[in-house]
């Protein structure tokens, strides 16, 4: 039953390692969770070698696989990447020393039972020991920090489904984490059924895991659904609509005098960091990166400036994405529209170009060629 449950989160965690590549692979912090999910399922595929070709009950059932020191670590960084500004996963490269260790460890441990064709029983102890005691704090101490970390940003940095998954991540590390006390207390007062009471564990544990997975790939799902062009477009209907609401309220406002220095605050931040360019930016992000209470952005944007937030964004991606085009073309260099396109900003194929043609009025390949056109009519 048990390799069962091992071969099906294997699997799963190879599906949800593939999903994330394919559809979510242009958000930067999504290598967290492809390093997350490659680990579960390395983990998952080890077990099930060890399970299937390993004759020896006390490797089989005892002896514990260091990769799963790496799970609550991880979730850690992928949450300080998504609520700190520039945050640099190279910064906090020594919280996986513990997993280096443990990896040495456990080679040895494997090394010494082909070696000797036997399981010494003392190192086998002494590892398990040592690597129960890292994992459960490590596992317990980094899930916990990210609950409070995420926490103190819901609404403003995390956006719900980053909340969503950093929380259920979190809870269900620590659920794996919880079987291994109660494991040792069962172990105390059931000695005699230690073996039954190890398979029960490790099935709930892999379960756990194979939930885990589950829990990315309905994430990845999300986020495209969110950005798919109908959802933007929908979005930006009822931002616009709102726009008419707020501008016929506050019309007579002197703009001018109110935010005329504010604004220049906020367009040389977007223009000077090239903000635009972060395909992730929304309006809390771009209020936290220009120290503007995101309620004046918004007020500047619909009454000031007379746009929503996403035509203010997309102009200056068009603009950057113009502007490549013209070194390309000066250069004489080849050029890939989508590349450019993802290199502005954009997240999608058909957001670039649906928006290119609203804002420029031409597709981008009669732009291009209306550029080598007139090039061509002045070298003449």
């Amino acid at each position: 039953m048990m390799q069962y449950i091992i071969i099906i989160g294997a699997f799963q965690a190879l599906v949800a390692l593939w999903l994330l590549l394919v559809r979510d692979r242009k958000a930067s912090s999504n290598y967290l969770f492809i390093f997350l999910l490659s680990a579960i399922a390395v983990h998952l595929i080890i077990k099930f070698i060890i399970f299937s070709y390993v004759p020896d009950q006390s490797i089989r059932q005892q002896m514990n696989t260091f990769i799963s020191v790496c799970y609550g670590p991880i979730i850690y960084l992928y949450t300080l990447r998504k609520t700190k500004k520039d945050f640099l996963v190279a910064k906090k490269w020594y919280i996986f020393l513990p997993f280096f260790v443990l990896m040495i460890a456990y080679f040895t441990v494997s090394g010494v039972f082909l070696i000797l064709n036997r399981v010494d029983k003392r190192l086998l102890d002494l590892y398990n020991d040592l690597s129960l005691s890292l994992i459960f704090i490590i596992n317990l101490y980094y899930p916990v920090r990210s609950i409070i970390i995420a926490n103190k940003n819901k609404g403003t940095l995390l956006q719900p489904v980053e909340y969503g998954v950093i929380m259920k991540i979190s809870c269900c590390i620590l659920f794996i984490e919880s079987f291994i006390p109660v494991s040792k207390i069962l172990q105390l007062k059931f000695p005699q059924d230690i073996g039954t009471i190890n398979i029960i564990i490790r099935s709930l544990t892999y379960f756990t895991l194979l939930i885990i997975c589950l829990l990315i790939i309905r994430k990845s799902f999300r986020i495209q659904n969110r950005n798919s062009p109908d959802a933007v477009l929908k979005a930006q209907i009822e931002i616009e609509n709102k726009d008419l609401i707020e501008e016929a309220a506050v019309h007579t406002i002197d703009y001018e005098l109110k935010f005329k220095d504010l604004w220049q605050k906020l367009d040389e931040s977007v223009r000077m960091q090239k903000l635009f360019r972060d395909c992730e930016l929304t309006l809390d992000q771009l209020a936290f990166k220009s120290k503007i209470n995101k309620y004046q952005i918004s007020e500047m944007l619909n009454g000031y400036q007379k746009k929503s937030f996403y035509q203010y964004i997309n102009e200056y991606r068009i603009d950057y994405f113009k502007n490549s085009i013209v070194e390309a073309v000066e250069k004489n260099e080849d050029i890939n529209f989508l590349s450019l396109a993802y290199d502005a900003g954009f997240k999608s194929k058909s957001s670039f170009n649906r928006y290119f043609k609203e804002i420029i009025g031409k597709t981008p390949s009669e732009y291009y060629k209306n550029l080598i056109k007139n090039r061509n009519v002045e070298m003449a």
